[in-house]
């Protein structure tokens, strides 16, 4: 139910016509938001206030609580020089483990693909940019960027909610063995696991590349 001074953006509807209604809602703390509050864009602080931390999909999409993944963010990016240009925060996830990072200063500028042990490098924008570029976030995101094609170029997520139930606010579909080490990605190398342990173990497996867009094509058609 929609509070009375919120006012539903065209970017945000658009995401929820496509995602449908939010699941498993947990509501946001006021000491949440003010610890948020000037670190990540006024208009995602009001979507956490307006729906809470939830799902999407049966839980193919997920927005989340930073702190809930500040500890496996830290795994994942202490190998790596980023943390030297920016403080980062987890604000979305998947469900297969991406996670999506906004910079204090440089807004949405990277993405973990946990599953191929990538970050990769998006645009990022100035803070006078966050607010538009938050709801861009939302309205142009799709269904089929979530998802995860098997060696046939068929989608895996409707087949593993087939298999093992929609995924809850700790769980994800991870590849056993993992994409990192030659797994393949496989209806029946899918797991349902917990996603703070999955995701530290790939951190631990040392193989973390820093991609931009130049990088990510070449592994792409390599």
């Amino acid at each position: 139910m929609m509070s009375n001074d919120f006012i539903l953006d065209e970017d945000f509807e658009y995401f929820l016509e496509k995602f449908g209604s939010p699941m498993a809602q947990v509501a946001c703390s006021q000491a949440t938001l003010d610890k948020f509050k000037g670190k990540l864009p006024n208009r995602l602080l009001e979507y956490w206030q307006e729906y809470g931390f939830c799902g999407f999909k049966e839980g193919l999409f997920w927005i989340v609580n930073p702190d809930d993944y500040e500890d496996v963010m830290d795994e994942w990016l202490e190998h790596t020089d980023l943390p030297d240009q920016d403080i980062y925060h987890v604000f979305a996830r998947n469900a297969f483990g991406d996670l999506f990072l906004w910079g204090e200063k440089t807004g949405y500028k990277y993405k973990i693909t946990a599953a191929y042990g990538w970050i990769i490098e998006q645009d990022g924008n100035a803070p006078i940019e966050n607010d538009f570029k938050v709801k861009c976030f939302f309205g142009f995101n799709s269904l089929a960027k979530h998802d995860v094609k098997d060696i046939k170029q068929k989608t895996l997520f409707l087949r593993a909610v087939k298999k093992f139930g929609a995924l809850k606010s700790d769980e994800m579909f991870g590849f056993e063995p993992s994409l990192m080490v030659g797994g393949e990605p496989l209806l029946q190398n899918l797991n349902k696991v917990n996603i703070y342990i999955h995701l530290s173990i790939l951190a631990q497996y040392g193989q973390i590349e820093v991609l931009d867009h130049k990088a990510l094509m070449k592994k792409a058609f390599s």
